[in-house]
């Protein structure tokens, strides 16, 4: 995918995203198997659900970091405060080894730096579980133990949030078939 979406026409910030996103991703700052696709599904749910040219651009942006040898400060001097701190809400802290404890700890800062980035988040989630679903790969069970996670602490404490009925909805998808007959 190359030319932007049609969300994208007509919106500086949300275009320079979308071709920095594209850049980062397919150029030679890219450090893993990584793509324009999913930051694109996530930033076309932010754009669906009213989200402003910020937190739209952050979502095209929401993987640079953790997916390229791209650092927070450009993202900053490109794009402003406000995305580079959505963005940076969005990017694991890879210091912390054990996955279990680095997916609590970026669930918690995530829902600490406000409605946007968690909304980010949640359509993060939400994309990731409805590629599963159309792939009919399978969710090793961590992945699937984090997503869950993650709805009951998103639903507990921001009720109000996008996309949680969403996940609510398709998350069941992606457990495995009992294979026992009664």
């Amino acid at each position: 995918m190359t030319e932007p979406p049609a969300f994208v026409a007509g919106r500086d910030l949300v275009g320079r995203a979308y071709a920095h996103a594209l850049h980062a991703h397919h150029g030679p700052a890219r450090e893993a198997e990584t793509d324009i696709e999913h930051p694109t599904v996530v930033a076309r749910l932010l754009d669906a659900a009213g989200f402003g040219d910020e937190a739209v651009a952050a979502a095209f942006l929401h993987d640079v970091v953790e997916d390229t040898s791209e650092e927070l400060e450009r993202i900053r001097a490109e794009f402003g405060e406000e995305v580079c701190e959505l963005v940076q809400a969005m990017t694991e802290d890879e210091s912390i080894t054990d996955y279990g404890e680095r997916k609590a700890e970026h669930r918690e800062r995530v829902l600490s730096a406000g409605a946007a980035a968690a909304s980010i988040y949640a359509a993060d989630k939400l994309a990731r579980v409805r590629g599963y679903v159309a792939s009919g790969q399978p969710v090793d069970d961590q992945r699937l133990d984090h997503y869950w996670d993650t709805l009951r602490l998103f639903t507990g404490r921001r009720p109000e949030l996008p996309f949680l009925s969403e996940l609510a909805a398709e998350l069941p998808l992606l457990e495995p078939e009992d294979d026992e007959t009664a």
